[in-house]
């Protein structure tokens, strides 16, 4: 899966007026077909979807902001996803738009070397090529330039929320202290290894729209869209760049409504949206802790099918070999393959993992999943468990220091949208 981005900031998901919902939601039922979709083509070129300061954004440019909305989230680019997806495309469009000219304004320019660097980058994280991966955006209909110009938007607006406020944030020690005061006053409550999407939503009105983004993306999620990349492409908060991850928080550093929440829920689980003072929110629970031990860390051994054959999987499982004989049970079967994915930490397991292994009692074996290798079977050889760490001085800074330029990036955004002529057709 390519990830695309991670968005420093932005508003929250908002719904399209009237007529641009029934322009969008024709719009979605055209790209469907590949056929439909050429003979449409003029028509949708010409098509526009909203005007930014006098900057046309054409019905062409959300369609395709959509399709790769729904390849970064790993979803199927059916019917019902496409129009789920195109409110999110436009407002990604708009506001990328906005930072662009922002960019202008203070005659920030991004040359093209940036950019190729920055989709190499996006490759090499993905065990893929450049070429391969503008390959897979082609084969699936999205133009290359489409990603290029989210990633011109994404540096620009980097870097001059670093030149406006980077070096105005001081982290005091007195900050740091106090972050590690509450941290040790909590070492025996029950902590939460957990992962985030913030939707900022400062008014009433804004969260009612703010909560219909949020039930398509837990339905999303819920599908199969992996949280890490929703993150990366929806939440509002600091911790999307990398993938919504908060590491283990107490209860007590979490809104009253979210704690609430959490103690209902045995990980792994996908909380519902929910509702706070400043924004909404979606949970991934991946851990618990007692608050005495830390975390815990699995040792993992996996037998792929390498002929897609579930049904061979399920008789291996059934002859109930060992962890320490997996891998000579393994070379007797003809299609099977053995890997040793050695020890690792519960909270970096992927959702599907962690799902697949939840209660799954060390010496067995998961149900059948399907990787990107093919269908395969994960046995859970050891659970150990640790001691609790407390997070260091720069992990804490870095923290505090992410939180406040995401804040005043919101703002620059937000005040951004107030003063401009943005019309929605």
């Amino acid at each position: 899966m390519i990830r695309m981005r991670a968005i420093m900031a932005g508003v929250a998901v908002a719904s399209l007026s009237g007529p641009a919902v029934a322009q969008a939601t024709a719009t979605a039922s055209e790209l469907t077909p590949d056929a439909e979709l050429q003979s449409n083509e003029a028509r949708l070129l010409s098509g526009v979807a909203a005007i930014v300061n006098d900057e046309v954004i054409s019905i062409s440019d959300v369609a395709q902001r959509a399709r790769l909305l729904l390849i970064t989230l790993g979803v199927p680019q059916n019917q019902e996803n496409l129009q789920q997806v195109l409110p999110r495309a436009l407002e990604d469009l708009i506001e990328e738009r906005l930072q662009l000219q922002k960019a202008a304004e203070y005659e920030v320019e991004i040359g093209e070397d940036e950019i190729e660097q920055s989709v190499g980058n996006m490759a090499r994280q993905n065990q893929a090529t450049v070429e391969d991966m503008y390959a897979t955006l082609q084969s699936n209909g999205i133009s290359p330039e489409t990603l290029k110009s989210q990633l011109r938007a994404e540096i620009a607006w980097r870097r001059i929320m670093s030149g406006l406020y980077g070096s105005r944030i001081r982290i005091s020690p007195l900050q740091i202290d106090n972050v590690l005061d509450r941290v040790k006053a909590d070492a025996g409550q029950t902590r939460y290894q957990l992962a985030e999407i913030f939707l900022y939503a400062p008014s009433d009105q804004d969260k009612q729209q703010v909560l219909e983004g949020a039930n398509v993306i837990v339905q999303q999620l819920q599908q199969g869209a992996r949280f890490e990349l929703a993150a990366q492409q929806y939440s509002n908060s600091p911790t999307a760049a990398v993938g919504g991850d908060l590491g283990w928080v107490s209860p007590n550093e979490l809104e009253p409504e979210v704690q609430d929440v959490l103690a209902e829920m045995e990980p792994p689980a996908l909380s519902s949206p929910i509702i706070t003072d400043d924004g909404v929110y979606i949970y991934a629970l991946r851990a618990v802790q007692d608050g005495v031990s830390g975390p815990r860390t699995v040792s993992l051994q996996q037998i792929l099918s390498t002929e897609g054959s579930r049904a061979a999987l399920t008789g291996f499982k059934l002859d109930n070999p060992t962890c320490g004989s997996l891998e000579a049970a393994a070379a007797d079967e003809e299609g099977l393959a053995f890997a040793d994915l050695g020890d690792v930490p519960e909270e970096l397991l992927t959702d599907q993992v962690a799902m697949a292994i939840r209660g799954v009692e060390d010496g067995q074996a998961s149900d059948v999943i399907d990787t990107p290798a093919g269908p395969a079977l994960l046995y859970v050889c050891e659970r150990v468990q640790s001691g609790a760490e407390l997070p260091s001085r720069d992990q804490i800074e870095d923290r505090l220091y992410n939180q406040q330029i995401a804040l005043q990036s919101q703002r620059e955004l937000r005040d951004l949208k107030r003063e401009s002529t943005i019309i929605r057709k």
